[in-house]
């Protein structure tokens, strides 16, 4: 039997819905950029729109979300629980507005989100909801296309790829168990945006078969650039 590890829960939900840290978490972010990635290339910048949007990427390394903050503008991202417990930067991420995902709690976190979609923000969702670390994606969970219906802002599907020999694996110990993740560290990454997408117009009522339906077409279209950006990279 796998081993199972208890997930650990800040003291306090310290979110901040007006993302008063974002500059702050920008120039974090910027310093790991500005050390860390020779170059960002980017395909289908064309197809970027203003206005509420929810973007929809894969989710192969830790640094990916660092590098969409430069190509897409600021965001509201939603992570697991386990990162906001990370000592100073967890707590960053939640007074810049970044949307915790809790266990039992999933309705509070999708309804922060559409609460920023609503004010014409941008919410950015890692549906397969884990690391791949490079391997194939993993099979999508549907809350996205349930944030899309509910809210009617269009989805962007975004590919991030940074090939093999650029990538590092950092093992450590967080969250009280042993941890990895696979950082970008020297050379360049290949960024591909698909076309916005709004599956859900003029429906006015939604099923299970429909979210998956959607969520499946989504993630093949985040794929699909994924094919894209390796190409691009050779």
């Amino acid at each position: 039997m796998a081993e199972t590890w208890p997930v650990p829960v800040p003291a306090h939900d310290r979110y901040d819905p007006e993302a008063r840290l974002m500059p702050v978490l920008r120039s974090v972010f910027w310093l790991y950029k500005t050390v860390m990635v020779r170059s960002v290339h980017v395909i289908g910048k064309e197809n970027d729109v203003a206005g509420p949007r929810i973007l929809v990427s894969n989710h192969a390394r830790v640094s990916d979300p660092f590098l969409l903050l430069f190509v897409l503008g600021n965001y509201r991202g939603l992570a697991q629980i386990e990162s906001f417990t990370i000592p100073f930067f967890g707590w960053l991420l939640a007074r810049a507005g970044q949307i915790p995902i809790t266990p039992g709690r999933g309705r509070q976190a999708m309804a922060r989100a559409a609460e920023q979609l609503a004010k014409d923000r941008t919410i950015l969702i890692y549906p397969e909801g884990r690391l791949s670390h490079g391997a194939e994606m993993i099979r999508a969970k549907t809350g996205m296309a349930r944030l899309a219906y509910q809210s009617g802002a269009p989805i962007l599907p975004v590919a991030v790829h940074v090939p093999d020999r650029y990538c590092r694996t950092v093992h450590g110990h967080l969250y009280g168990r042993p941890t990895l993740g696979v950082w970008q560290v020297g050379g360049s990454a290949w960024i591909a945006i698909g076309e916005p997408w709004s599956p859900f117009a003029g429906q006015e009522s939604v099923s299970a078969a429909d979210l998956r339906r959607v969520t499946d077409e989504a993630m093949a279209r985040v794929r699909r650039l994924l094919d894209q950006a390796r190409a691009a990279a050779g």
